[in-house]
């Protein structure tokens, strides 16, 4: 049968199909993520990542910075993790004025510009660096002075005058002005623009005083009310090993020892990593290992029941999709019995430790097998 015929007898039936599905097994799609899928999973809650909802709690209360790093092999879980957190912390503090959540995604850069540049550009889409220029242009001249010196930097501090002038104007020249200190603070090359908007005569060409300037900006928010903390979560910081030297690697994770260190406050800093790369950068750098003692480990499943609890938990997200689209089911069966679950964890658990030397079943193969399980069953249907 030729591929036509074959697609002719699936396309525009999708809803029959899902109905069908739905039917049977209280489903409408494969309920469990492919390999090639790495993002939009559910999350199944455990006690793993009790030390870092704690972290999470202190730095609401105290605002002093906490730095943790999520270690595991490659398909553990470490993105799914970082995805729920950022959900999650997206989700309750949505109301909140002052906390910002960033997500950064090596890329991989040879420098740690990347990041600084995310962090800027989170900031200034939330129109920071006006709101900071209009806060100091309504305090008295020796009180803004006073606030203004939190900034060690001579340059930030004419930046900062430059935006409280220009908090003064119409909005077209406040949106400028703040396009422009934006493009300051990224290290763009200074253009006459810049010189005649800020007045600003050096460029930010390194990490150390992008990183000041960054640090002053935290600070100087934080008085103003503007700034209570912002939550970094790097995924995947191990991609620095594919393509750089040890030299470049070492600049990249000093620049993150750095970051930590110019900001006791206000940095929630969660980090993900594989055991491998861990050791590997805690070796190379004893400062940075210095940096990131909290960790929070991330293991492969042992134990059957265990995986069975994962398949149920990706099932019963799907039945509640289900309910939603269709309403309630009657009658439903499991897609891949219980037993039969278990089974095929048993053989997945002996072929990592026969073919790969490891102990348990990462989530990410577990998870591949269900699927392709499933679909088998699914061509029947």
């Amino acid at each position: 049968m030729s591929l036509r015929d074959r697609l002719g007898k699936v396309v525009g039936q999708a809803t029959d199909k899902r109905q069908k599905l739905f039917d049977k097994f209280g489903v409408m799609r494969n309920p469990y993520p492919p390999a090639g899928e790495p993002t939009g999973h559910p999350h199944l809650e455990t006690a793993t990542e009790e030390p870092i909802v704690k972290a999470i709690e202190a730095f609401d209360r105290d605002h002093v910075s906490q730095v943790l790093l999520v270690e595991g092999t490659q398909g553990v879980g470490k993105t799914n993790l970082l995805n729920y957190f950022q959900r999650e912390l997206t989700s309750v503090y949505k109301d909140a004025t002052g906390y910002y959540i960033i997500r950064y995604y090596p890329d991989p850069e040879s420098t740690f510009d990347g990041i600084l540049r995310r962090i800027f550009q989170e900031f200034d889409s939330h129109n920071l660096l006006a709101r900071l220029g209009e806060h100091l242009n309504n305090l008295d001249e020796d009180v803004r002075e006073t606030k203004i010196s939190i900034a060690s930097g001579h340059e930030m501090r004419i930046l900062l005058r430059a935006l409280t002038r220009a908090s003064e104007m119409d909005e077209d020249f406040r949106l400028e002005t703040a396009k422009a200190a934006l493009d300051w603070l990224t290290g763009l090359r200074i253009l006459k623009k810049h010189k005649e908007l800020l007045g600003v005569s050096f460029r930010l060409d390194t990490i150390e005083s992008k990183t000041q300037a960054l640090r002053d900006l935290v600070f100087c928010c934080s008085e103003a009310k503007l700034l209570s903390g912002f939550f970094l979560l790097l995924d995947e910081l191990e991609k620095q090993d594919y393509s750089y030297s040890k030299t470049v690697v070492l600049r990249y994770l000093s620049a993150i020892r750095a970051l930590i260190d110019a900001l006791p406050k206000h940095l929630f800093l969660l980090v993900a990593l594989t055991i491998e790369a861990r050791r590997r950068y805690f070796l190379w750098l004893p400062a940075f290992a210095g940096r990131l003692q909290n960790i929070v480990s991330l293991k492969p499943m042992t134990d059957a029941n265990q995986a069975l609890n994962l398949s149920n938990f990706y099932l019963e997200q799907a039945r509640d999709e289900g309910r939603r689209e269709f309403g309630r089911s009657k009658n439903v069966v499991d897609i891949i019995p219980a037993p039969e679950v278990k089974k095929l964890f048993t053989d997945l658990y002996e072929e990592a430790a026969n073919e790969k030397a490891q102990e348990g079943v990462t989530a990410r193969d577990f998870l591949q097998a269900l699927n392709a399980r499933t679909e088998s069953i699914f061509e029947k249907i």
